[in-house]
C-alpha cells in the first residue's frame, strides 16, 4: 500500500514542477514586447488634425453613423416585420418593448448625431486636403496600416513594381481566348466532368 502512496506522490510532484516550468515560459513570453502595425502613415506634407487622425486610425472600412433620420423609417418597419412574425400572443407584448427600445433610441440620438456631424465634417476636410495635395489613402502591402500618399508617388510605385519584376504589357486581353478554350473543351471532356450542364 505504501509503495502505491508513493508512486502517486511520485506523480504528483513530477506534474507540479512540469506546471511550474510552464508558468515561468509564459511570463518570459508575457515580457517580451509585441510590435503593432501603426494604424495609419502619412508620407505627404499634409498636416491633418487630431480628429482627422483619429478618423483615418479607424480604416478604410468604418462605417460612419447615419443621422437617425435617414433610417428611422426602415427601423420602425422592420421591427414591426420581425414581430408579425412571432405567435399572435406573443406580439403585443414584445410591441410595448420594442416602441421603450426605440424611444430610448430617439432620446439618445442628439448625442449620436453630434458624432455623425463631426465625423462628417473630418471627413470632408481630409478629402479636401487630399484634393488640395493631389494625395491618396491605401492600404499598405503589409498589416492593415493606411497610408496617405501622394498620387505621383504612388504611381512612380507601381510602375517601378512593374518594371523592376519583368511584367510584359500584352497587345490585347487573351481572357475571351481562353474562356472560348475552356467552353470548347468542357463537353468534349466526359470522363471528368459530368454532361447534364450542357445537354
Amino acid at each position: 500500500m505504501d509503495s502505491h502512496y508513493n508512486k502517486l506522490n511520485r506523480k504528483l510532484d513530477a506534474l507540479q514542477s512540469k506546471n511550474k516550468d510552464k508558468n515561468r515560459n509564459r511570463t518570459k513570453e508575457r515580457q517580451i514586447p509585441h510590435h503593432f502595425y501603426t494604424r495609419s502613415v502619412n508620407l505627404t506634407k499634409i498636416k491633418f488634425s487630431k480628429e482627422e487622425t483619429g478618423l483615418l486610425n479607424q480604416g478604410l472600412q468604418h462605417s460612419m453613423e447615419k443621422p437617425l433620420d435617414k433610417y428611422w423609417t426602415d427601423l420602425i418597419m422592420e421591427t414591426e416585420q420581425a414581430i408579425r412574425l412571432l405567435d399572435t400572443k406573443m406580439q403585443d407584448p414584445y410591441r410595448i418593448m420594442a416602441t421603450n427600445k426605440l424611444k430610448q433610441i430617439r432620446a439618445a440620438e442628439n448625442h449620436h448625431n453630434i458624432i455623425a456631424k463631426r465625423q462628417i465634417f473630418h471627413l470632408k476636410n481630409i478629402r479636401e486636403k487630399l484634393d488640395k495635395e493631389n494625395a491618396m489613402i491605401t492600404k499598405a502591402d503589409k498589416g492593415k496600416t493606411r497610408v496617405v500618399i501622394y498620387t505621383k508617388d504612388y504611381s512612380a510605385k507601381v510602375h517601378e513594381f512593374l518594371s523592376s519584376n519583368n511584367f510584359q504589357t500584352l497587345k490585347r486581353n487573351p481572357t475571351n481566348k481562353y474562356q472560348a478554350h475552356i467552353t470548347e473543351t468542357l463537353p468534349i471532356n466526359t470522363r471528368h466532368i459530368s454532361q447534364k450542364p450542357y445537354q
